[in-house]
C-alpha cells in the first residue's frame, strides 16, 4: 500500500480542529468538579446538535415519563454523563463528512458502535465502580475506522474489498497490507483530541485484553458488549469471556443478560439519518 505509518500520523494532525464545545465535553471527562450549567448552555446554543440529542433522548430506549424539549430538562431526567455522550456521539458524525466513493458503511459503522456502547453502559452497573466512562469507550472503540475512511478512502475501501473476499478479519488485513491498523490509529487520535489515557489505551488494547498488564475492566466491559453485539451469548459468550483476562470481571452470564437492554427499541436511525452511506459490497 502507497503509505507508511508515519505519513498517515501526519495526516492526522491535518483533520480539521473539533468543534468547541465538543473540545469541553472532552475535557471535562477529565474533571471531577464540572460547572454543567455553562455546559449545557453551549450544547443548547447548537441547535442542530440539540436538536439530534433530543430525538435520542426521547426514543422509547430510554422510556422517559414525558417528552423533554431541551437539553436542561434531558440532564434532569437521564443524568449529565448520559447526555454527554450522545453530545459527542452526534457531534462526532455531524463533524465526520463521508468521503467521495467510500466503499465504508459509516450507517453500519455508527449503529454496530452505539449498540456496544449501550451494552457497555448497561454492563457497567454491575461493577462496585460502576465504570463511568462505559459507554464513551464502547462509542469510540473503533474510531480508527472513520480515521481511515477520511485520511486514505481509497486505499481503506480496497482493504474493505479484499477483507470481504477473504476470511481474514479487517485488522489482519490492515497489519498485513499496512504494517498497522485502526486500532493503533484510533489509541492516537483519542490522544490528540485529549481524551483521558484510558479511552486511549482501551482504544488500543480492548479487542485483546489478555495483553493488557492487569485486568481492566473498561476494556473487559467493551470486548465482552462486543462479543455479545456480535451474537454470542450464554456458555459459548462465556467461554470466550473465560479465556481472557475479562474472567476477572466475575460476572455470570445470569448477571449479563438480565442487564441487557430491550434491543427492539434500540433504534439509532435518528442519531444517524444524515450520515448513511450505502455499502456497495
Amino acid at each position: 500500500m502507497p503509505i507508511d505509518r508515519k505519513e498517515l500520523l501526519a495526516k492526522l494532525h491535518q483533520l480539521p480542529t473539533l468543534p468547541l464545545v465538543l473540545q469541553e465535553l472532552i475535557a471535562s471527562l477529565n474533571q471531577p468538579d464540572l460547572n454543567i450549567t455553562s455546559l449545557v448552555l453551549k450544547i443548547e446554543h447548537d441547535q442542530g446538535l440539540s436538536a439530534k440529542v433530543l430525538r435520542m433522548a426521547n426514543s422509547p430506549f430510554y422510556g422517559l415519563p414525558r417528552e423533554v424539549g431541551s437539553i436542561s430538562d434531558a440532564v434532569t431526567i437521564l443524568g449529565f454523563d448520559t447526555i454527554r455522550s450522545l453530545v459527542l456521539s452526534t457531534g462526532m458524525m455531524k463533524d465526520f463528512p463521508v468521503s467521495p466513493g467510500s466503499l465504508f458503511d459509516r450507517k453500519v459503522y455508527w449503529q454496530r458502535c452505539y449498540r456496544v456502547a449501550v451494552i457497555s453502559k448497561a454492563l457497567s452497573k454491575n461493577l462496585p465502580d460502576g465504570q463511568p466512562l462505559a459507554f464513551i469507550a464502547g462509542q469510540f472503540c473503533e474510531i480508527g475506522q472513520i480515521i481511515l475512511d477520511i485520511c486514505i478512502p481509497q486505499i481503506f475501501s480496497e482493504l474493505i474489498m479484499k477483507q470481504a473476499k477473504s476470511d481474514l478479519s479487517l485488522i489482519e488485513i490492515e497489519r498485513t497490507e499496512l504494517g498497522f491498523d485502526h486500532y493503533e490509529i484510533g489509541a492516537e487520535i483519542i490522544r490528540l483530541w485529549n481524551f483521558p489515557l484510558e479511552i486511549e489505551q482501551l482504544v488500543r488494547l480492548w479487542s485483546t485484553p489478555e495483553l493488557l498488564a492487569t485486568s481492566d475492566s473498561l476494556a473487559c466491559l467493551v470486548h465482552t458488549a462486543d462479543l455479545i453485539e456480535s451474537g454470542y451469548i450464554g456458555e459459548e459468550l462465556m467461554s470466550k469471556i473465560t479465556a481472557t483476562w475479562c474472567s476477572k470481571l466475575q460476572l455470570t452470564w445470569q448477571q449479563i443478560e438480565s442487564s441487557l437492554p430491550d434491543f427492539e427499541k434500540l433504534v439509532v436511525d435518528d442519531l444517524i439519518h444524515d450520515h448513511r452511506v450505502d455499502s456497495k459490497l
